[in-house]
């Protein structure tokens, strides 16, 4: 089915039904769904360096950087996109004393404990390729891993829903008109991807989002329904510069609060990368260990210049089980899409 003896695979050219990992879309069709991959993960990876206090560039640029490494890592064969981790959301203001979603002004000792976290990720990974992974698997059965992603999930809610209802710290006020383009989204989405046709139903977060925006747009600026979009710091900010990278500092304490979010990671990225298996129909245990390195890899790289701690995210999966597009070249395009934003001030 398009596999090869290398270490990636040789991608065969499909145009219709399911995707699969080695296999691909049209070039053209593979860029606009790869900036649909940047639009679902933009929300959450932004978001979390805002609550941390963190600069945001840094977490999209590492973003970016993160995927290329992990497809790297697995050999192009597991579809992830790598984002922002909410799982360190929690230790890093302890550690820091920071309050949420305020400049945080001891930045370089999270640093310090996120780059720990990702080498012991990094070398759990490397036992699991030693040993096999059938030792994670029974210290981490699907009931375990599966609650854990769960509470994840359960743990974002909250932060959705009050960004829904106007209330959230990205949302300008509480006004009505806010709750009903959150319904709208919802609704633009879930139509599209049911009933829209030909390549449009492949991107249904992407027009959906663009359509509630523009929605927005019209009834707040032009009507005064709501708190206007303000496009004065977007105008103000440069085309493009680099983020604001901070040096990490090690310090005992703050590791000892931080470095043990890695079980968190392990139990989700095990939890994901099954998950993918099961929508593909393949068995993709074989790729835990160079998917655990990955990550563990490019949340050093990314906490070694100011950025948080990378995961696999969920937020794409959601994307991948809704198109059914499961190409690891998409990912390429979304990574490369990613970086280029990250030097935009103005983005």
């Amino acid at each position: 089915m398009g596999e090869s003896g290398g270490y990636f695979p040789r991608w065969r050219l499909k145009t219709e039904g399911r995707i699969l990992p080695d296999e691909r879309l049209p070039a053209a069709q593979t860029m606009v769904l790869g900036l649909q991959h940047v639009v679902a993960m933009f929300g959450s990876t932004v978001l979390a360096p805002i609550l941390m206090g963190f600069d945001p560039n840094v977490s999209i640029l590492f973003s970016g950087i993160s995927t290329l490494i992990f497809f790297i890592a697995v050999g192009g064969r597991v579809p992830s996109y790598l984002g922002s981790s909410f799982a360190f959301i929690g230790p890093v203001l302890v550690a820091t004393a920071a309050v949420a979603g305020a400049p945080n002004p001891n930045i370089a000792l999270a640093l310090g404990g996120i780059i720990v976290a990702g080498a012991l990720y990094a070398l759990i990974g490397v036992i699991v390729m030693a040993a096999g992974h059938r030792w994670i698997e029974r210290l981490m059965p699907p009931v375990l891993t599966g609650a854990i992603v769960a509470a994840i999930g359960l743990v974002l809610a909250p932060i959705a829903i009050a960004s829904a209802s106007g209330t959230g710290p990205d949302s300008p006020d509480g006004s009505q008109l806010s709750r009903w383009v959150a319904i709208l989204t919802v609704a633009a989405v879930g139509l599209i991807a049911v009933y829209a046709p030909g390549m449009t139903r492949r991107l249904p977060i992407l027009i959906g989002g663009a359509l509630a925006y523009i929605a927005y747009l019209v009834l707040a600026n032009g009507f005064g329904l709501g708190a206007p979009i303000d496009f004065s710091g977007v105008a103000a900010a440069a085309w493009f510069g680099l983020p604001r990278f901070t040096a990490p500092v090690f310090s005992v304490p703050a590791i000892t609060l931080i470095a043990p979010v890695v079980v968190i990671l392990v139990a989700e990225n095990l939890g994901h990368i099954k998950a993918i298996g099961a929508m593909t129909d393949r068995n993709l245990d074989p790729y835990l260990g160079r998917a655990f390195i990955g990550d563990g890899v490019a949340t050093m790289l990314s906490g070694s210049f100011g950025g948080t701690g990378m995961t696999t995210y969920a937020e794409n999966m959601g994307v991948m089980a809704v198109t059914r597009i499961f190409s690891t070249l998409v990912f390429l395009v979304a990574a490369a899409i990613a970086i280029l934003l990250g030097f935009s001030p103005k983005f």
